[in-house]
């Protein structure tokens, strides 16, 4: 009888183990951008016009880019092609200001600000770092790398 009641208990274990072993490199980037990064040793960015103050977010993508064997691989582009370029998978990274209420934060993921807090005013640009939605490891990276910067 205790044997029956073990067993009963039991018979999900093989099933938790499989669905944990699928998540063992969670998050991951929908269309591998941290992957391709490693394999080509380059970070693809684009550093918009007027964005004196880019060198706190270029070093944040340095480290990252570095910590996967790769190097930063500036990209001109202005504007709305940088961000289209960016949605397309033909950048990794746009670094430049960006209001909180931007029409681009559908379409791209924005950042917090980079080494200061969210101003008041959602209209106002700040320096952010736009990165390409559903590449979620290097989302949530970089998003680290602000937090700990603003602590």
């Amino acid at each position: 009888m205790r044997l029956r009641c073990v067993k009963q208990q039991l018979w999900p274990l093989p099933f938790a183990l499989l669905a944990l072993a699928g998540c063992d490199s969670l998050p991951r980037d929908a269309s591998e951008t941290t992957e391709r990064m490693a394999r080509s040793g380059e970070m693809r960015i684009v550093v918009m016009p007027a964005t004196p103050d880019a060198a706190t977010a270029l070093a944040l993508l340095g480290d990252y880019a570095k910590r996967h064997d790769a190097r930063l691989t500036r990209v001109s582009a202005h504007g709305e092609h940088a961000l289209r370029w960016l949605e397309e998978g033909k950048l990794d990274a746009v670094v430049g200001h960006f209001a909180k209420a931007s029409p681009w934060q559908v379409e791209v993921a924005l950042s917090k600000p980079v080494g200061r807090s969210e101003p008041d005013d959602a209209k106002q640009p700040v320096l952010r770092i736009a990165r390409r939605n559903g590449e979620n490891a290097f989302i949530l990276a970089t998003d680290r790398s602000i937090a700990e910067m603003t602590k």
